[in-house]
């Protein structure tokens, strides 16, 4: 529909969205993220998928296990009786060797190492020293990348954009200032405007919108004295850029499915010529600024007209005695379907 659309609809189209968006924005503001808590937190954290749960006590398990130990116990003393006195002992003389030679190389009998070893399974967790050097340096590692994350973020936030609240309200203002204008008198002077100050914000709706308001005028060069055509679908294509802008917008009220339905609705009104820009030159108002009771726009008259003569055209009488016919004011036409010029 945006390639369809008469280049002013087109712009009137984009209008009508941004301001949507905004009304939605009244109701639930979007919270900007904070560069600074990007990789703020050096803290591991383990997700609850990634933890390992032990399976609860089974009663059942802990009685088949000392069942089967006490037959393992059985069995070896139903062999030891079987087995020839002198052997047995000659294999309890070399394992008591082999247990000594153990001992004499780690300073403890490997039967009371077992010993120890059911100690400290059935022990509470022994707590960590927190002066050990592990955690030493873990603690040490911690602030040399605290300050590593704080200089970055210096350094990025000293070479972008300022992000203020009043700036970007003001930008947007401007842009929305610059495309009303622009709607209300698509000449050369309120296209290069519309360049001027989109490029101030053209990472948001409304400066991008002003673009393309600056592109749907169909010389790239307005102010020059040699026209540079635009290149075609350049004006709808920003178009399209602006409403995805303005559905993936974070906050508001509406979700991205809700959005793109209620954009259609906007530009299907606006391209059948139930909604235009005719009401509000009437009434003196730019629509985004209905709300402060001013139709003024920074100061200046809502609606540029077109440039008057010096002097102001005589009375159609006085006029009519001289044989010359009064200059009527300007009339700005109202788009209708199918009207393409």
């Amino acid at each position: 529909m945006a390639y369809i659309a008469h280049r002013r609809a087109a712009v009137w189209w984009g209008y009508r969205c941004v301001l949507s968006l905004l009304e939605e924005l009244k109701e639930n503001p979007a919270q900007e993220r904070d560069i600074a808590d990007i990789g703020a937190d050096l803290n591991v954290t383990v997700p609850d998928w990634a933890n390992i749960e032990l399976p609860p006590p089974n009663p059942a398990i802990d009685s088949e296990t000392k069942a089967a130990l006490a037959e393992i116990e059985r069995q070896h003393k139903a062999a030891e009786a079987v087995l020839d006195p002198e052997i047995h002992s000659f294999v309890k003389e070399a394992v008591e060797i082999a247990f000594r030679e153990f001992r004499s190389v780690h300073g403890i009998h490997p039967i009371d190492l077992l010993k120890k070893a059911g100690q400290f399974i059935n022990a509470e967790p022994v707590p960590i020293d927190p002066a050990s050097p592990a955690l030493v340096e873990a603690a040490k590692l911690k602030a040399q990348l605290g300050q590593v994350q704080k200089d970055a973020v210096d350094t990025i936030k000293s070479v972008l954009p300022s992000k203020l609240p009043a700036v970007e309200k003001k930008k947007r203002d401007n842009a929305l200032n610059a495309v009303y204008r622009w709607t209300a008198a698509p000449d050369a002077e309120n296209s290069q405007k519309c360049l001027d100050i989109g490029n101030e914000c053209p990472d948001t709706p409304a400066g991008l919108l002003s673009l393309a308001s600056f592109w749907a005028y169909g010389d790239l060069m307005p102010m020059g004295e040699q026209t540079v055509p635009t290149p075609p679908g350049l004006a709808a294509n920003g178009l399209c850029q602006v409403l995805l802008l303005c559905a993936l917008h974070q906050g508001g009220t509406r979700k991205v499915k809700e959005r793109f339905a209620e954009y259609f609705r906007l530009g299907v009104e606006v391209l059948t010529g139930a909604d235009n820009w005719e009401p509000s030159l009437a009434a003196g108002k730019a629509p985004h600024q209905e709300e402060s009771g001013n139709g003024a726009i920074n100061g200046a008259a809502a609606v540029v007209p077109a440039q008057q003569p010096e002097n102001p055209p005589e009375p159609a009488a006085e006029a009519a005695g001289r044989g010359s016919p009064p200059v009527p004011p300007p009339v700005y036409k109202r788009w209708k379907p199918g009207d393409m010029t």
